[in-house]
C-alpha cells in the first residue's frame, strides 16, 4: 500500500513538472500567436495605383492590395481605357491614404487573393474610417459582388444612398 502511494506520488510530481515545463516553454509562442491574430498591424501605404488598389509595405515587401468589396471606374492604362470618374476615384483615395498607415483586415467569407495575386482586404485608417465604405458612400465606387463577403449588404445600402443622392459618379456619369 505504501509502495503504491509512493509510486503514485512520484508519477504525480513528474506529471506536474512536465505540465509546468510545457506551460513555461510554450506560453510565449501561444501569446505571440494570439497577438498576431487578435491585434491588427498597421501597414505603410506606399502608393495608390487606382481607385481600388494600393501598395503597402508588408513583411519587408511591397504588396498590392485590392480593396475588398468595391470597384471603381478604370483609369487610363495599357490594359483599359479611362472611364468616367476613374481619375477622381484615384485622387480621392490618394487624399485618404497616401503616406499614411492603414489596417488591413481579411474577410472570413472571401478569398485571400484575387486572380492577379493581389491581397483582398478591408482597409481602415487608425481613426476607424472604413475606406471602402467611404468610397461607396461618396460615389467614387460601386459595391462589387464577385463572391459573398461580410459587408455586402452594408455596401449595397451605401451604394443605393449614393445613387439616390446622385453623389460622385452617380451625378456625373449616368
Amino acid at each position: 500500500m505504501r509502495k503504491n502511494s509512493l509510486y503514485l506520488s512520484i508519477i504525480f510530481i513528474i506529471t506536474l513538472c512536465l505540465f509546468a515545463f510545457t506551460v513555461v516553454y510554450f506560453q510565449p509562442e501561444i501569446i505571440e500567436k494570439e497577438k498576431i491574430i487578435k491585434t491588427p498591424m498597421l501597414y505603410d501605404v506606399v502608393s495608390v495605383i487606382d481607385g481600388d488598389t494600393i501598395q503597402v509595405e508588408f513583411n519587408n515587401n511591397i504588396e498590392n492590395v485590392r480593396l475588398l468589396g468595391i470597384d471603381t471606374p478604370e483609369i487610363a492604362s495599357p490594359y483599359s481605357e479611362e472611364e468616367c470618374f476613374g481619375q477622381e476615384a484615384k485622387e480621392y483615395l490618394k487624399r485618404l491614404l497616401e503616406n499614411k498607415e492603414v489596417y488591413l483586415i481579411p474577410d472570413r467569407q472571401s478569398s485571400d487573393q484575387d486572380k492577379y495575386g493581389r491581397l483582398l482586404r478591408y482597409v481602415f485608417l487608425p481613426d476607424g474610417l472604413f475606406v471602402g465604405a467611404e468610397l461607396i458612400k461618396n460615389g467614387y465606387a460601386y459595391n462589387y459582388i464577385y463572391e459573398p463577403f461580410e459587408f455586402m449588404k452594408y455596401f449595397d445600402f451605401l451604394e443605393k444612398e449614393a445613387r439616390s443622392g446622385e453623389s460622385g459618379l452617380w451625378g456625373e456619369c449616368e
